[in-house]
Parts: C-alpha cells; structure tokens; sequence
C-alpha cells in the first residue's frame, strides 16, 4: 500500500472530465457511425447491414482517477462468443485502456485490461447471469484514485445492483476515448441497443520528473555470469529527485549505435534518491545464485539485450535518448583474478566513471545491494577497526564474535589477515590473498586454524596489502579473549 499512496501523493494535477448523452443525435461520436442509428424510443441502436461484423463507435473521455460509468444496455438475444459487447471504459491513442465484455461462453460481465494488444482478464463476472433469451441490464463500474475497481450490473427488474466483482490494478492512467463495440452474427446486427451513458471522473495530467542524461545510471554489470546464472544490470537514481522511469529502456549497441531496445516498465513506476534496480531475464535464477539480494528490487525483463562475455556495451535510454551508456571490455577486471567468469563490475563511485571487479568476500557481485567497490567520499579514520576489543567466544549470545572492519582509499588492495597469539605464532588465517573491497567486514568466532578454541588472552591481527599501483600497507592491532 506504501507504493500506491506514494503514487496518489505524487499526482501533481488533475482535471475533471465527464460527459453523459441519452443519445438525441450522434454529434460528437466517431468511428463506424454509418452502422448505427437513433431508434424510435430515442436508444442508440446498431443498424448495420446483415452480415457478420463488428462496428464501434467513440467518445472523447479523459476520465480515469475517481472514475464512474455507467449506461443502460439491451442486447435482444441471447449473448454467445459470436454475438457480445464491448463497452471501452478508457482507451489511450494506441488502444491500451479497460473494457467489460458482456457475453461470450461464460455468459457474464467481466472487466479486462488491455496493452499492446494483450488482453488479460481482472474479473471474472457472475457465470450465466447474461443467459437469457433478451438482456437489458444496467452497468456500472467505478474506479477509485489509486486503482481499485468494482464492477456492478443489475436487470431492469431489480431494485438494486449486483457486485460482479472488485479488483485492483494502476497500469494505466491515462485516458482519450470511452467506446462502445458490437461484435454479432447477419441475424443480430440489429438487435443492440443502449442509452443513458454517464461518465463522471477526473483525467490524469502526467508532469511527473523523467530522468534526464545521468540522473540514473549504471551501477554494476554481471555480462560474463556461472553456467547457469543469468546476466543483469544495476542500475540507481543518483539524482536527488524521485524519478518516473515509465518507458525506461535498456539496450547495447549494434553496428556502432544504440540498439535491441527493451522497455523495462510500461508503467508508472518510481525510483526514489539512491533507490537501485536490478534488471535481469530471471529474477529466480538470479536468487538463486545471489541469495542476498533484495527480492523487490529486481525487475524482470521478457528479455535481455545481449552482452558478450568479452566486452560490449549496455545503455540505458528514454525514448531512444540515451541516459547513461557503459562500455565493458574484460580486461577492466582486477589483474590478478584467476578466473572471471561470475565476477561482475562495479561502478566504483555515482559521480564518476570509473569501475572495478566485485570483492570476493561479497562473493563477487552486489545485485541490489550497495557496491562492495564503493569510493569512500570521506578519509577513513583507520584501515583497521576492531570490534569489541574484548569478545568473548562463549556462545551466551554476547559479543560471541569479533568484528573487523577494512577501509581503503582506492580499489584494487589484496592481502591476508592473521591472528597471532602473544608468543608470535599464527593461529588463525582470516584472509589469504583476497581481493579487498574499499570497505570490507569480516568476523573471527575464536577458532584455530585446527578448529580448536583460542585460550583466554591478547592476540595480534596482522594485515598485509598490496596495490598495484600504490604503496603497500601493514596494520597491526590486538585484541583480548575473555571468557
């Protein structure tokens, strides 16, 4: 529910629009207007030629938020998958709206939802209750703010309306047409009938923030994943604005321009300060070899564009304008990784464009979590920080564990990490030539290296780390076993 009071929060202009008619002329209807008429009763009728066909007609309507619909309708058969309804509740310019089918093999009213030409079903209205040799009903749909639908009919009979169903959906919000569609066999292209159609409800006017070049970017890359696993991109708001990334897309680049574009939402969707994204073809495989991902935070893609194992290009781009765009090549990797299969890299600071593999001890890749790589924007004030300086391996569940924290101005440090005991001899070895990140935690229980407890006493962390390119670092600090 947080997400969609945010959306209702976020709406920054809204517009009452209505419009009802009892059908005295057909001024201002467009479409198949030649296949319909007014009937002596003064009812919108369908008058086509005997033939099977269908025949619509429209009605400009910007109403969606706080939305209601209502009209009479008489279908004078009984409705079959070959003779039914369509009345388009809100239909945009490319046909993506919400539509009640009244008829088909079910008999029933139903609210669908339609995108691009894909139909889905969001209730599924009382079985039977449109078989009847001649229906006249009355219909009513509202909709709320934030995208709860209910959906009520009742014959002309009755005194009151009768729940079909209720349902939620937001996908879309953004209305131009309200229609209605016959769809009938040469016997019934005349027996549709409708009348006192009332629209109420308010249009949605989109001024919400798109991202501009780099306010969203690219945070880390897996393109060469572990047999099995899939790749993915990151991506975050680096911007200090909550963004709508509806009509985001991700690409590559295909004979030395952006291609192979792929629509990440359709929706709208926001990406709140330093919010990050996770995009991806299988959001399970993904879990599966990153457990300690944030579910939510992966968005999964019908498919993915695709990025070579040895170098390529991913973009990130709106309405075919380029927002951000990474350039990958494997030899960015750190040099002394053996193997780079499933190792992914890591955008190393939002303000820059500089990148690094992922930390081992982070077990090579962050999906949606903060990069293990990450710049420190501030001098640490020790690369080695113990906590506590007294632990106490007893298993009471109190400081049963040391904590040791490593920080590094720059990427690219490996070393090891060794306890000693207070007569100089190793006893433990936390860390052996790893790849440290700029920020680094790891934990000692209190074992050996022969798995055996440490005895009660002053004991000496010992770190080694070399870079590259920079001077080598050795920090030593002690700390206390109590019991």
């Amino acid at each position: 529910m947080k997400k969609l009071l945010f959306l209702l929060c976020t709406i920054p202009q809204l517009l009452l629009a209505q419009f009802s008619d009892q059908f005295l002329t057909l001024e201002n209807w467009m479409g198949d207007i030649h296949n319909f008429g007014i009937d002596s009763l003064g009812q919108l009728q369908l008058q086509a030629p005997a033939q099977s066909g269908s025949a619509q007609i429209w009605h400009t309507s910007n109403s969606i938020l706080n939305g209601s619909w209502e009209l009479k309708l008489i279908m004078d058969f009984n409705p079959s998958s070959s003779n039914y309804t369509n009345i388009h509740l809100t239909s945009d310019s490319l046909g993506n709206g919400y539509f009640i089918k009244l008829g088909g093999t079910e008999d029933a009213v139903s609210l669908y939802k339609i995108t691009y030409d894909n139909t889905d079903k969001l209730i599924s209205g009382i079985t039977n209750f449109l078989d009847s040799s001649k229906v006249e009903i009355n219909l009513l749909v509202k909709r709320d703010s934030i995208g709860n639908w209910s959906l009520e009919a009742k014959y002309f009979k009755d005194n009151s309306y009768t729940l079909q169903g209720q349902c939620f959906d937001d996908t879309h919000l953004q209305s131009q047409y309200f229609g209605i569609a016959c769809h009938y066999t040469s016997s019934r292209s005349t027996k549709f009938f409708f009348d006192n159609v009332l629209v109420n409800g308010y249009s949605f006017v989109d001024t919400f923030l798109y991202p501009k070049p780099n306010d969203i970017v690219i945070n880390e890359v897996l393109f060469n994943p572990a047999e099995g696993d899939n790749d993915f991109v990151e991506i975050i708001n680096r911007s200090d604005k909550t963004i709508c990334i509806k009509g985001l897309q991700l690409a590559n680049y295909y004979a030395n321009k952006p291609a192979n574009f792929k629509t990440i939402t359709e929706t709208y969707t926001f990406m709140s300060p330093k919010e990050i994204l996770v995009l991806c073809k299988s959001k399970e495989t993904l879990l599966n070899y990153h457990p300690n991902a944030i579910e939510h935070r992966i968005k999964e893609l019908e498919s993915m564009p695709t990025y070579n194992n040895d170098d390529g290009s991913v973009v990130i781009a709106l309405d075919s304008a380029i927002i951000d765009e990474f350039h990958y090549d494997e030899n960015m990797h750190f040099d002394l990784l053996q193997e780079v299969e499933g190792v992914s890299l890591e955008r190393i600071n939002t303000e820059t464009s500089h990148w690094h593999s992922a930390s081992e001890g982070s077990g090579f890749s962050t999906p949606t979590l903060p990069n293990s790589q990450a710049q420190l924007l501030i001098e640490p004030n020790d690369i080695m920080t113990l906590s506590p300086k007294v632990f106490t391996p007893n298993a009471d569940g109190i400081d049963d564990k040391l904590s040791i924290q490593l920080q590094f101005e720059e990427s690219g440090y490996s070393g090891r990490l060794i306890v000693f005991d207070s007569k100089g001899f190793p006893i433990k070895t936390l860390i052996n030539n790893d790849l440290f990140g700029t920020d680094n935690t790891y934990f000692w229980d209190g074992l050996t290296d022969r798995h055996e407890a440490a005895r009660t006493g002053r004991y000496i962390l010992w770190l080694e780390a070399t870079h590259p390119k920079q001077k080598s670092i050795i920090e030593k600090q002690s700390v206390v076993i109590g019991w």
